[in-house]
């Protein structure tokens, strides 16, 4: 239990972080909807009978611009879709507690989290500037280096805050030489880990080749239930390795039920679009493995009441094994490509959230 003191200082930090998280995402949505042009006559109607007297229940007015952004056509919208800077700014530092952020999404402390879940091959880590192998034996910077060099090729990622392919670097052998990946350590400095490149099935190979194309699912643990709010695959473009939508790619939703991919993708730029990259038709598309990657999720996110709200990305190998790559407890909200977030569990959240607020001590 902290002191008042502690948790004085705490709330300040936390409502710094969130607000300004809050006020990136307002400005982002403004820059969006002002190339979109002005809000649709039939959008504003049904702003004003629906989505209006809906929040207000909530004593909430968000404004008009939120659900013209989550419009696919400029003319429908739906009162459910949760404005982002309430998502990033409220309801995720209400489920989750954001302290715990960054060492439980360590990538070089996944082997202790989840040791019963596939994941890539760790050749080398580092933690805090020390070496290591996968489960934690100690590495002297030559030993690592020998390691690394070992292996045909490699990934190098930064263990923590490598949202958005943020300095993720490839090594080939055929390539590059020892001291390339020297220099790969000495760009990182500290907590990163090294490795193996993912073969990943056919079927997601087929969307963009030269990319991991990863299925990013959107759990929520609630009242004592994991409920899978929505699914994703995402894909790389052109000549990226890398499949972030804010790197040039693209993402499809899913069918939670089914595992069958919706008929329309969305880029960067919101164009919707029916094929990939590569070609393959999006409505024709069933991701391998679906089922699994749900139990997983489903069982994993069972263990980790400190974060009620987790975005999982897993890649499915050739023999339909589900791979688990990382998870992020800040996640997006996934309502560009699937609808309002929460669905039918809506009215039950934001009672939760912005009434009764039975978990405001859970943080303690």
């Amino acid at each position: 239990m902290r002191s008042n003191v502690r948790k004085m200082f705490d709330g300040l930090y936390m409502k710094t972080e969130t607000t300004y998280r809050a006020v990136q995402t307002r400005k982002d949505a403004k820059h969006i909807v002002k190339n979109m042009g002005r809000v649709s006559d039939e959008l504003m109607e049904t702003y004003k009978k629906e989505v209006l007297p809906y929040w207000k229940t909530y004593n909430e007015k968000p404004p008009v611009y939120w659900f013209q952004l989550f419009s696919r056509d400029g003319i429908h919208t739906d009162a459910k879709y949760i404005p982002e800077d309430l998502w990033y700014g409220t309801i995720l530092p209400y489920y989750s507690n954001m302290f715990f952020r960054r060492p439980y999404e360590d990538k070089c402390m996944h082997h202790m989290l989840f040791p019963n879940v596939c994941r890539p091959r760790t050749i080398v880590k580092n933690v805090a500037g020390q070496f290591y192998t996968d489960k934690l034996e100690l590495l002297t910077p030559n030993q690592a280096l020998n390691l690394s060099g070992n292996e045909q090729s490699f990934i190098i990622k930064p263990s923590v805050d490598s949202g958005t392919g943020r300095l993720i670097k490839f090594y080939d052998k055929n390539k590059n030489s020892k001291d390339d990946i020297k220099k790969m350590f000495t760009e990182l400095k500290a907590n990163y880990v090294v490795q193996e490149i993912v073969q990943q099935h056919p079927v997601l190979g087929s969307l963009h080749e030269s990319s991991l194309n990863t299925v990013r699912i959107l759990s929520f643990f609630f009242e004592g239930e994991v409920y899978i709010l929505s699914a994703i695959v995402r894909m790389g473009a052109g000549n990226a390795r890398v499949d972030n939508v804010s790197s040039g790619g693209m993402q499809c939703g899913i069918d939670v039920a089914t595992g069958q991919c919706h008929t329309l993708a969305c880029t960067k730029k919101r164009d919707w679009v029916k094929k990939s990259p590569d070609g393959a038709v999006f409505a024709e598309t069933q991701i391998p493995a679906f089922d699994k990657i749900i139990s997983i999720v489903k069982e994993e996110h069972s263990k980790l009441p400190h974060f009620r709200l987790i975005g999982w990305d897993f890649s499915v190998t050739p023999d339909e094994e589900p791979v688990f790559i990382e998870y992020n407890v800040c996640p997006g909200a996934n309502q560009m490509t699937c609808g309002p977030t929460f669905g039918d569990l809506t009215d039950r959240v934001l009672e939760d959230v912005l009434i009764k607020k039975k978990l405001a001590y859970i943080q303690n």
